[in-house]
């Protein structure tokens, strides 16, 4: 599971931005560009939810699989 606040700190480095939020999701904005992302309002996010939603904010792969693995946790 992924931190909300650790998932909102990777999309600032992709340089988008706090727009907005309804009951369920907080609306980020890509500065200079039409690219939004929507971010559930949850404590965590699992690894599934968070590759999808970065593949949409435009993050590179590789970047995406190493963020993800300094959550996953080790069995």
């Amino acid at each position: 599971m992924i931190p909300n606040a650790a998932l909102i700190n990777f999309l600032r480095t992709l340089d988008f931005h706090y727009k907005g939020q309804t009951d369920r999701v907080m609306l980020y904005k890509q500065r200079g560009s039409t690219k939004r992302v929507e971010v559930r309002r949850l404590a965590a996010h699992d690894e599934t939810a968070v590759k999808i939603l970065l593949k949409q904010a435009g993050a590179p792969v590789d970047e995406i699989e190493q963020f993800i693995a300094q959550y996953r946790v080790q069995h």
